[in-house]
C-alpha cells in the first residue's frame, strides 16, 4: 500500500495504490459518502491476489483530500475529477481499467458511465445511490432543492444508523473508530446524489460498458428497489444484476463477504477486450 497525492484543478486529492508484482489489469475504487479509500485496504488485498493494481483517491470533502466534510463542488466536479484521474490511471499502467463505485461511489460511477462514457473495460456499481433509503418525497425534494442553491455548503448530519453497515460487529466497530469518518452532507452533495440518481433510473438504457451490479436487499441505506429499476431498463446485453438475501450495505464487510468478491472475480474473469 503505497499512500499518494494528485492534484486537479487547484484541489488536492489523497490517493493510496496497492500495486503487486505481476497484475494485467488496474481497478479504480470510488469510495462513499463519509468514508475514505483506505476503508477498502482488504477489497484491494483481494484483487491485487486476482491480478490487478489498485488505486483510489479520497472525494473532495472525504479522507485527506481538501474540502470540508461532507463538502462538495458538485457532481458535475465529481466527474470532471474522475475522467481526469482515470487518465491518469490509463497513462501510468498502460493496462485495461475496470471502476468499482459503492454506495454514493456507486450512484457517482453510474451518472460517469452514462455522462461521460468513459473507456473503461468494465464496471462494478455496489449498491449505489439511485434512491437513498430514506425515500425523501416530493415535497422534501423540492425543499431541498432550493435550500441547495440558497445554502448549498450548509452541512447537516446524515442521520444513518452505521449499525446497519454491516452484520459484523467488528466492521461497525473498526468504522465507527475511524478517525476519518464523518457524518456530514452538505445540501448541495444531498441534492446532487437524488438528482443523480433519478437521472441514472431514466436513462439506463444509455449503458455503453459491460456492468456488474450488486445490491444487498436488507439495505437501510441505499434502497434496492433502484438497482431492481436500473436493472430493469439496462441493456440486459451488458448489466448483470445479483442481488444478495439479506445483507446490509457494505456487501464487501459483511461475514460472507468472501463470496461476494469471488463472484465479482469471476464475473470480471469473464469480461475482456
Amino acid at each position: 500500500m503505497n499512500e499518494f497525492y494528485w492534484n486537479y484543478q487547484q484541489t488536492r486529492f489523497h490517493g493510496i495504490e496497492w500495486i503487486p508484482p505481476q497484475h494485467h489489469r488496474v481497478m479504480i475504487i470510488v469510495h462513499g459518502i463519509g468514508e475514505h479509500v483506505g476503508r477498502y485496504d482488504h477489497v484491494a488485498g483481494f484483487f491485487m491476489k486476482e491480478g490487478f493494481a489498485v488505486v483510489g483517491i479520497d472525494h473532495y470533502g472525504h479522507g485527506k483530500s481538501d474540502g470540508p466534510k461532507g463538502g462538495s463542488k458538485g457532481f458535475a466536479f465529481m466527474f470532471d475529477y474522475l475522467q481526469a484521474f482515470l487518465q491518469y490511471v490509463k497513462d501510468t499502467w498502460q493496462q485495461p481499467v475496470v471502476m468499482y463505485g459503492h454506495s454514493m461511489g456507486g450512484g457517482v460511477l453510474t451518472g460517469f458511465l452514462l455522462k461521460r462514457h468513459p473507456d473503461i473495460q468494465a464496471a462494478v456499481v455496489s449498491a449505489p445511490a439511485l434512491i437513498i433509503g430514506m425515500r425523501p418525497g416530493a415535497f422534501l425534494k423540492g425543499i431541498l432543492k432550493v435550500a441547495s442553491t440558497l445554502v448549498p455548503d450548509l452541512r447537516i448530519n446524515q442521520g444513518l444508523d452505521i449499525n446497519k453497515i454491516s452484520h459484523d460487529k467488528q466492521a461497525v466497530e473498526k468504522f465507527r473508530a475511524d478517525p476519518l469518518r464523518h457524518e456530514k452532507l452538505s445540501l448541495r452533495l444531498a441534492n446532487d446524489m437524488i438528482q443523480n440518481g433519478a437521472w441514472c433510473l431514466l436513462h439506463a438504457d444509455e449503458l455503453k460498458v459491460p456492468a456488474l451490479l450488486i445490491h444487498g436487499n436488507a439495505d437501510e441505506f441505499t434502497a434496492v428497489e433502484g438497482s431492481r429499476l436500473f436493472a430493469g431498463r439496462a441493456p440486459a446485453t451488458l448489466l448483470t444484476y445479483r442481488e444478495w438475501d439479506g445483507m446490509y450495505h457494505e456487501m464487501h464487510n459483511e461475514p460472507d463477504s468472501r463470496d461476494v468478491l469471488l463472484f465479482i472475480a469471476g464475473w470480471l474473469s469473464n469480461v475482456r477486450n
